[in-house]
């Protein structure tokens, strides 16, 4: 039975997380067409927009815990209220990152990543400020994705992200191709494409396709227990996991000032080194679903 459970589990979250990965790669393909300026300046920008999905992965990850335990005791009513908070904590950490990074963004990049070309801080400016958008539609997407996964339904974050990746890539190629939009094309792709992803997703999660659907906007009020509950699972898996992130970071802020080819060479290496950790991530989320059921 755990291994009919499994395979349903994680059989969608391969081709989910394989999805990505690749899209990842060919849009660094279709920047390169660009130039080196272009390709390094997003590679500095994703340096931090890894490090910022990491936490809300984290929070979906201390939700689904929670959630997976409510679920199984059978206790609904504590299960649909944890849902709604998850959904809250990600949006409002979306939101705070999405002002912190408006704001702030430009100062940030000149302390991360000192002694890089004007262009290339140029192309990074642009790219994190309209990524800084995208990051509210996401989190929404993340959040759903985590509560409908709590219910084992994996097929319907996996077609989003089919649909939100595919869409990345057709844009991208029509915005760098088509309209010579450079950056900002590619940045708008991004976008677009999570806010379709997001917009969807919300639209699930108010139908009755949502096993765990909220009926009551009284249960999006954040209560401490619950909220401690989230952060008590979630604090630690971001604390281990965003380690290896903050590491690419600080390694990416040191290559900055050795020139962008240096930059353009580790965002490459970067990406393709993700293809062998989609086994152990995809194992370990749908672990958590099941085991927290248990």
């Amino acid at each position: 039975m755990e291994k009919g459970r499994l395979k349903k589990l994680i059989i969608p979250l391969i081709l989910e997380q394989l999805l990505a990965v690749s899209v990842g790669v060919i849009d660094t393909f279709m920047v390169s067409k660009v130039g080196e300026t272009a390709v390094a300046g997003v590679s500095l920008v994703d340096s931090i927009n890894v490090l910022i999905i990491q936490v809300m992965t984290a929070f979906a990850a201390g939700g689904i815990v929670v959630i997976s335990q409510y679920r199984g005791n059978d206790n609904k009513k504590m299960a649909l209220k944890s849902a709604a908070q998850l959904e809250t904590i990600i949006l409002s950490f979306t939101v705070i990152v999405m002002a912190v990074l408006l704001l702030f963004g430009n100062a940030i990049l000149k302390g991360l990543f000192k002694g890089v070309e004007i262009d290339v801080m140029t192309a990074a400016k642009t790219y994190l400020a309209i990524s800084a958008i995208s990051f509210v539609f996401w989190g929404v997407y993340t959040a759903g994705s985590a509560i409908l996964r709590c219910n084992e339904d994996t097929k319907t974050p996996m077609k989003i992200s089919i649909v939100m990746n595919v869409m990345n890539a057709c844009l991208n190629a029509i915005f760098v191709f088509v309209f010579k939009w450079g950056v900002f094309g590619v940045a708008i792709a991004t976008l677009i494409s999570r806010a379709v992803a997001g917009i969807t997703m919300k639209i699930i999660m108010m139908s009755d396709m949502n096993a765990l659907k909220v009926t009551s906007l009284k249960l999006y009020r954040l209560t401490g227990d619950i909220v401690k509950r989230i952060l008590a699972m979630a604090i630690p898996s971001g604390i281990e996991n965003g380690m290896f992130h903050v590491g690419k970071l600080i390694v990416a802020g040191m290559i900055a000032g050795l020139g962008t080819s240096a930059i353009t060479a580790n965002s490459i290496s970067f990406q393709i080194i993700e293809f062998p950790n989609i086994p152990g991530n995809t194992i370990g989320l749908a672990m958590v679903v099941i085991i927290g059921q248990e």
